[in-house]
């Protein structure tokens, strides 16, 4: 009798770890992301995946920064329009990085 109460006690503390597992799996994904929108590839560090992901990531975001404002922003005309084509890679490394984050399952 108590072997049988203690195997379905069991199975359901079983079932409630999972369900915990899940939930922080979960929890851990949305703060990837969130923290992939303010820096792009610090998500991957986060979530624990690909940490040369991460780093590539980063580092292609922080150079083109570097270089947008150093080389490209002082040599170009003050027109919006042309500021945003210009711009355009970094916003593209950083929404592929978000893809990236935002589809990524253990």
């Amino acid at each position: 009798m108590e072997d049988k109460e203690l195997r379905e006690l069991k199975r359901e503390i079983n079932i409630r770890i999972e369900g915990v597992r899940q939930e922080n799996e979960m929890f851990k994904k949305r703060v990837s992301v969130i923290f992939n929108l303010f820096l792009p590839g610090i998500g991957h560090f986060i979530y624990g995946s690909s940490y040369i992901k991460g780093i590539i990531t980063f580092l292609l975001f922080l150079s083109y920064n570097i270089i947008f404002f150093n080389v490209i922003l002082p040599n170009i005309d003050t027109r919006i329009a042309i500021i945003i084509i210009y711009y355009l890679p970094a916003i593209v490394i950083w929404m592929i990085s978000l893809i990236m984050v935002s589809s990524l399952e253990r």
